[in-house]
């Protein structure tokens, strides 16, 4: 996974607070800049490449636009613009944060699309055709992401939402022999320890391909990131679950056929 940030006088504190989400999807951040040497509202910074030595945008999956004062120097630079077009024309995911957003709007990309923003500038971007999403700190709208600071992590998770990565889960199914039969429990381990809030299972019998419905179960949070759910005694047959998970922004996943087993094999 591979993105690029174009920055010139932009915020640090966007940069580092994106990179540390974005990091544990094991993406490469490359940093663009219109100079070798970028001044940031902190200090500053080296650029990996020059924004005028990029050739096609396509070799990257995201752009995150960082806010600061950067804004009026990418606006006034042809290449950004063409690259931008680009990006849009190929569906590449588009991040703007804070002042960030004007490059966007700039672009032409907030035309007709809902985002979120600071105050101080909601007027600019709805001069340009964008939707205000008020109370907003991050909004989605296809493949146009728009944050206002520091809401850092909400726009890391949003970005790695829409290119498809995402927190992977370890199901386990344990079981004990007692007297009236196979008494089971289901262990859902979440590899982003942070994330998930709830979780509920749908458990159903599987015969003949068909799946029909036995019982929901909410899973209790044993711990960070790992949910669990004693099922009880299950008559002998194939069952296969479903999960349900809700994340700590009010997103619902939901992932089905994610484990089967059987039971009066053990």
């Amino acid at each position: 996974m591979r993105k690029i940030k174009f920055d010139d006088g932009y915020s640090e504190s966007d940069f580092l607070g994106v990179k540390k989400y974005l990091d544990q999807w094991r993406g490469t951040v490359i940093i663009a800049g219109l100079s070798v040497n970028q001044t940031t509202t902190e200090g500053s910074i080296m650029t990996d490449l020059l924004i005028s030595d990029i050739d096609k945008i396509t070799h990257y999956d995201a752009i995150v636009i960082p806010g600061g004062e950067l804004a009026p120097a990418l606006n006034a630079d042809q290449h950004v613009g063409r690259l931008l077009d680009e990006a849009d024309d190929q569906g590449l995911v588009i991040a703007g944060i804070g002042n960030g957003t004007l490059v966007q709007a700039k672009g032409g990309l907030i035309s007709g699309k809902m985002f979120a923003s600071q105050s101080s500038i909601v007027a600019n971007l709805t001069a340009a055709g964008g939707i205000y999403i008020d109370e907003a700190a991050v909004v989605t709208d296809g493949t146009i992401i728009t944050a206002s600071p520091p809401n850092y992590e909400e726009i890391s998770y949003a970005i790695a939402n829409a290119l498809g990565y995402s927190y992977t889960l370890a199901i386990d199914i344990s079981f004990e022999k007692v007297d009236q039969g196979w008494n089971y429990t289901i262990t859902v381990e979440s590899s982003d320890k942070h994330i998930v809030s709830r979780m509920s299972i749908n458990l159903s019998s599987l015969a003949s391909s068909e799946k029909t419905l036995i019982e929901t179960f909410n899973l209790t949070q044993e711990s960070e990131g790992v949910f669990a759910k004693n099922l009880g005694i299950l008559a002998n047959g194939y069952y296969v679950v479903d999960i349900e998970a809700e994340s700590i922004y009010g997103n619902i996943e939901v992932r089905t056929d994610v484990k089967e087993f059987s039971v009066g094999s053990n």
